[in-house]
């Protein structure tokens, strides 16, 4: 594996080599020590880069869970094929968040913003879910309970308590995820922007140097960043779209591309 690593990190971004790494360590020791590897939650394009990778192992599987149906951020466990585990092996935990509800109103980005300033990594926590209802859950390496329960008593100024709950109450996502085709003539962000959306080149370009693009949860202001498979854009006002499968060229030398969308 380590000897083939130089040839893969050159089908993937400079900045993803750090990752390869790791994913390549993490394929050594299962090979090595006979025995499944937990990773971190990991974002879709880490997905797809870990399942990527292990495709190229002989006797190794990758399996994923996130908790609940349709997860975006999951761990996985790399293991010989041989290899039995039960659910509990991925060590996630469900947290219920308490608050006031008829009072205040949560939101996503308060609410992920409060645990980042506890000093935790993106990679400890799952999705956050909510409702309706204004119900809100979010799912944690299950090592993570006591420090975040300990942690964690406001969201801005609303005051909070967590408490774990069985997954059997776990609220399901709902994306409403419509699939679509596009002939694009690159893959940079503000051109897949524009089509997906149905918006001009110059207002897409201008939503990425605005910073009101983030590509996997990290803001981007490039308009010239070249997405990939697996990668989820989110444009605010607009929607979300992940690009899922690259099918060669038209006629007329467009990239055909299949993409999931959110419109707002």
């Amino acid at each position: 594996m380590t000897d083939k690593l130089s040839t893969i990190e050159q089908h993937f971004r400079p900045e993803e080599s750090e990752f390869i790494q790791q994913v390549s360590e993490w394929i050594r020791q299962s090979e090595d020590e006979y025995r499944g590897i937990l990773t971190k939650f990991l974002n879709p394009r880490e997905q797809y880069i870990l399942q990527t990778l292990v495709n190229r192992v002989e006797d190794l599987t990758v399996t994923y869970n996130g908790g609940t149906i349709g997860a975006e951020n999951q761990r996985a466990i790399i293991a010989p094929d041989f290899y039995q585990f039960n659910l509990s092996d991925f060590e996630l935990a469900l947290l219920e968040v308490k608050y006031p509800v008829k009072f205040v109103e949560l939101h996503h980005s308060t609410l992920l913003g409060s645990l980042m300033n506890a000093g935790i990594t993106r990679d400890v926590i799952g999705d956050i879910l909510f409702d309706d209802s204004q119900q809100w859950q979010i799912i944690v390496d299950a090592k993570m309970v006591p420090y975040l329960q300990q942690t964690i008593e406001k969201v801005g100024h609303v005051k909070i308590t967590l408490s774990v709950a069985d997954f059997s109450h776990v609220i399901q996502k709902h994306d409403d995820w419509e699939e679509i085709f596009l002939l694009s003539s690159s893959l940079r962000v503000d051109t897949v922007i524009a089509a997906a959306f149905a918006i001009s080149r110059s207002l897409a370009k201008s939503l990425v140097e605005q910073r009101r693009v983030r590509i996997n949860w990290t803001v981007i202001d490039k308009p010239d960043f070249m997405i990939s498979v697996g990668d989820i854009v989110s444009v605010r006002k607009y929607g979300r779209l992940q690009l899922t499968l690259l099918d060669g060229f038209s006629k007329k030398d467009k990239i055909k591309t299949v993409v999931n969308i959110i419109r707002r």
